[in-house]
């Protein structure tokens, strides 16, 4: 390590700590439980397969690794996908002092730090958090293997494409810059069996889930073609202005301004041209899937990290002040929306849940220890639902239950995670406590032999604001 990447290291590695503690704190105060993808990904990492309805396994790995070390608690599903966006930072910093040195590599560090987005991610279980560290562990490698030539390099290279491709297909991007910025400028190295090599590993370690996907009716890219292609035609140019504004405010409201400069003077410098390369097309795709079909604020999420090296240079470049009150804007709303629920309940604003960014995620486990009596009462019982929401929910929060959940699906249609993998039909004789917002209709009752309401399920979020379950027992499935 040079000199001056050496001394960084100590403070950059205490910041990223503080950080990290800072985020446990966050969610141990927010009230909230796990969201409801989280929840999922949690019962996916109690049984591990090579696929799921809408990822591969690699999140649900990271899941079971994280609750094997750290419990199966709030905290311990969690605990790895938070420690993924301060290595996140850590790689900025290797990278940017590469590429440039270490001044640049700390401020690059401290902006990953500080991101919106990544502030916001960092609290929460998600794919972007372990693809955004591949990525950047992928970028260093290539940035290795193109300058040094070496077999290990490119080995590496093409296990930790690998291990993102079984995180997320958005890794194939990488893959395909990689591919052009070889063909553009380091068109000998294609000559050579080593990048070849590396693409064949990635793919090798991908197979397996390409195999999972084969025999489930490929539901992971059915699910992927869904979500893209779903909106309106009229609707279409508004969503790629929403998610671009969106995508500038992510990197806060002073950096964002700096991001259009920051990219027309990097294209004149090889280095910030090389991080473009490994974040504008990412961009360039998930934008076009706005336009097409909808995408959501976090899918261009490893994009930022390289691009967080380019302003960092381009402010540190005699605009200083600019990156200083930049960082301390982005600290400073990260610490609104992580202490949002006690700053609204210290203001008695009205209806405080309705500005609780943790809202989504509130009221779950009250509404679970309701039901845990009940759930004791009729052991033999399945879950029953027609939402994945409350399914989800509730097998995590009743997880020391181990109740079955099943997915009210007479159609049989492979359309979420529970009417892929759970099937009624595989329970006829048995009795079930339905869960809904209301009754179950008459369709659902003639194919049971009786019922009878047991329980109304109620969560107050504030005075105008509550989640509410029916429980019903229904008696004697009859079949679809």
């Amino acid at each position: 390590m040079a000199p001056g990447r050496q001394a960084g290291w100590p403070g950059l590695l205490g910041l990223a700590a503080l950080v990290f503690v800072w985020r446990l704190l966050a969610i141990g105060q927010s009230g909230a439980s796990l969201y409801v993808d989280e929840a999922q990904y949690w019962l996916w990492s109690e049984a591990l397969d090579w696929g799921y309805f809408s990822k591969p396994p690699g999140i649900a790995l990271l899941i079971r690794l994280s609750t094997t070390l750290f419990g199966d608690g709030l905290l311990g599903v969690k605990a790895l996908a938070l420690l993924c966006y301060p290595a996140a930072a850590l790689l900025v910093w290797l990278i940017a002092c590469r590429l440039y040195d270490a001044v640049v590599g700390g401020w690059a560090a401290l902006i990953v730090l500080t991101l919106p987005i990544y502030a916001w991610l960092g609290l929460f279980v998600s794919t972007d958090a372990p693809l955004t560290v591949l990525w950047l562990a992928a970028l260093w490698f290539y940035l290795e293997a193109v300058e040094a030539g070496r077999w290990r390099d490119w080995l590496a290279l093409g296990v930790v494409c690998g291990l993102g491709l079984l995180t997320k297909y958005t890794m194939l991007l990488f893959i395909v810059a990689a591919g052009l910025h070889l063909l553009a400028f380091h068109r000998e190295r294609l000559a050579t069996a080593r990048p070849w090599v590396a693409l064949g590993v990635a793919l090798l370690l991908l197979a397996p889930n390409l195999a999972w996907n084969l025999a489930h009716d490929w539901p992971t890219l059915r699910h992927t073609a869904d979500i893209t292609l779903h909106r309106q035609a009229s609707e279409r140019w508004a969503a790629l202005g929403g998610f671009l504004v969106v995508q500038v405010l992510a990197f806060g409201p002073l950096f964002g301004l700096a991001v259009l400069p920051g990219i027309a003077q990097g294209w004149r410098e090889r280095a910030a041209g090389l991080l473009l390369w490994f974040s504008i097309p990412l961009w360039l795709v998930v934008s076009s899937q706005a336009l097409h079909g909808g995408a959501n604020a976090n899918w261009a999420a490893p994009a930022f990290a390289p691009l967080a090296i380019v302003l960092a240079a381009w402010l540190t470049a005699g605009r200083r002040g600019w990156l200083i009150a930049g960082l301390t804007l982005n600290v400073m709303l990260a610490a609104l929306a992580y202490h949002a629920p006690a700053l609204l309940a210290a203001s008695g604003v009205a209806n405080p849940a309705r500005y609780n960014p943790f809202v989504r995620a509130t009221g779950w486990h009250e509404l679970a220890e309701q039901l845990r009596p009940i759930v004791r009462a009729h052991p033999d019982a399945v879950l029953l639902a027609d939402n994945r929401t409350v399914l989800a929910h509730m097998r995590y929060e009743l997880r020391d239950l181990r109740p079955t959940v099943v997915s009210w699906n007479p159609r049989r249609e492979a359309s979420d995670h529970f009417r892929l993998t759970t099937d009624l039909g595989r329970h006829v004789g048995s009795d079930a406590l339905y869960l809904g917002d209301q009754a179950p209709d008459a369709a659902m009752l003639g194919r049971f032999a009786g019922s009878r309401p047991l329980a109304t399920l109620r969560a107050e979020l504030d005075s105008n604001l509550s989640r509410r379950i029916e429980v019903h027992l229904l008696h004697a499935f009859q079949g679809y």
